[in-house]
């Protein structure tokens, strides 16, 4: 029998991001405060869900008892300012972190907790799904690094406003029946990669293929993207790497759906129907029909690649509290190099459906949900802005890994809500004094029954 997922604790991924920190490489010849406790403290902002620097500083400013708790919470030997923390993190390479976000995911792995993350077993062996997708984050006119990319902008009188910003491609490891997500390392899009959204962002992607073989060889993964990434070059990255794919499809790619119609003649196209109810006060009624082929060409071209083609109508209908009827009606299209089935149909149309996950679990979470991604915390001059991302999303991490195995963790949020919760972990340190994050863990239990 399997071993059961074991008990994940915040103090053990906050020691691995500890102990990674401490093999960056200190840009200063000169220091008065350790690196470590410089990247530990970016950690910290987001970890709390500080608003913002100016926020922590003053915290840091104030009571004794506070300084004190920060670190005990985050093994801080010294406390920087904000203006500090910023001069110094503007310095650090931001590709350093790589290695956190490795150790930190041999950490789930051997815990056994990436396996409730398989989605289907091919020839016997577990596959995942990972979504990937690129996001802005910060926009400007007036401020700018090196990095920066830029676009022009016109208004409605032909006048040109040249906007500055920051984008980036995140990915994570995602399942339709989970809430949880297991973020990968972002990459950072600069200004290198290319002119337009499309060559930058795919640039990018390539990068992180890269590194990502490179870190994870023997994991099986099948990739989620959307439709920018529906073309040869991608789709051979992707076969090179040994990597499977469920991209998504819009109907401008005729030749596909052309196919698709023709094969209803010939017997090559296939159709699968499923109906079923579901709701409690009012049920609803979900139809989906399956059309699907496979070894179809994605363009005319000689040279176009094969693949497998499955679209799928959906219509939900019921009756309102009112009595009055309501219908509403969706369609999804994805490419894929998984032979399509009569038995796999459905849970291949789950999984490209779960890309959605990057854009509403991760990006969505990170915006509007306690860590401010698009909030200004420092730009810089070279690779500030990066890093903060970087702190964002580890803190990310360690708080969806908490949420998916932690024990302690999962019984504080099922009596409060993760809102409430991320103001205690904001407003804790003032109010207690705290030894452990296991000692902050259990106030917050007692302080909630």
């Amino acid at each position: 029998m399997a071993r059961k997922p074991k008990n994940l604790k915040v103090t053990e991924c906050h020691d691995i991001i500890f102990d990674e920190f401490k093999k960056f490489i200190d840009p200063r010849p000169i220091s008065v405060i350790p690196l470590q406790s410089m990247l530990m403290s970016s950690f910290a902002v987001f970890a709390l869900k500080t608003p913002s620097l100016l926020c922590f500083d003053k915290m840091m400013k104030s009571e004794r008892r506070k300084v004190k708790n920060l670190k005990n919470l985050f093994r801080l030997e010294k406390v920087p300012s904000d203006t500090q923390l910023r001069d110094v993190l503007d310095l650090v390479n931001y590709k350093q972190y790589r290695s956190v976000f490795k150790k930190l995911f041999a950490y789930v792995q051997r815990s056994k907790t990436l396996e409730l993350f398989e989605f289907i077993k091919i020839e016997n062996d577990p596959h995942y799904l990972a979504a990937v997708d690129g996001t802005g984050y910060f926009r400007s006119e007036k401020i700018r690094c090196e990095n920066c990319l830029t676009a022009e902008h016109f208004d409605s009188d032909g006048n040109v406003t040249l906007k500055l910003g920051h984008n980036m491609l995140g990915g994570s490891i995602v399942n339709p029946k989970l809430n949880q997500v297991i973020p990968l390392c972002p990459e950072a899009i600069v200004r290198q990669d290319g002119s337009s959204k499309n060559d930058s962002e795919q640039v990018a992607f390539k990068r992180f293929i890269q590194d990502f073989k490179r870190e994870h060889p023997k994991l099986k993964m099948i990739f989620l993207l959307d439709a920018l990434y529906a073309n040869k070059s991608i789709i051979k990255l992707l076969r090179e790497n040994r990597y499977q794919y469920l991209i998504a499809v819009k109907n401008t790619k005729g030749h596909l759906f052309t196919t698709l119609k023709e094969g209803e003649e010939t017997g090559e196209t296939f159709f699968f129907e499923t109906k079923r109810d579901h709701g409690e006060k009012i049920t609803k009624t979900r139809k989906r029909t399956y059309r699907y082929r496979n070894q179809v060409k994605l363009h005319q071209e000689e040279e176009s690649p094969f693949v497998n083609f499955v679209e799928v109508k959906e219509k939900t209908t019921w009756i309102n509290k009112k009595g009055e009827s309501k219908e509403v009606s969706r369609q999804f299209s994805f490419i894929t190099d998984i032979k399509i089935t009569r038995n796999n149909v459905e849970k291949l149309a789950e999984g490209g459906r779960a890309r959605w996950k990057v854009e509403n679990e991760t990006f969505n979470t990170l915006k509007n949900r306690g860590y401010n991604f698009e909030h200004n915390y420092g730009h810089g001059d070279r690779n500030l802005s990066y890093n903060f991302i970087m702190s964002m999303f580890l803190a990310f991490f360690v708080d969806q890994i908490q949420e998916v195995s932690c024990l302690t963790f999962r019984k504080i949020i099922s009596k409060i809500p993760k809102t409430y919760l991320w103001r205690k972990f904001e407003s804790g340190p003032e109010w207690v004094e705290l030894e452990s994050w296991e000692d902050f863990y259990g106030k917050i239990l007692e302080n909630t029954s």
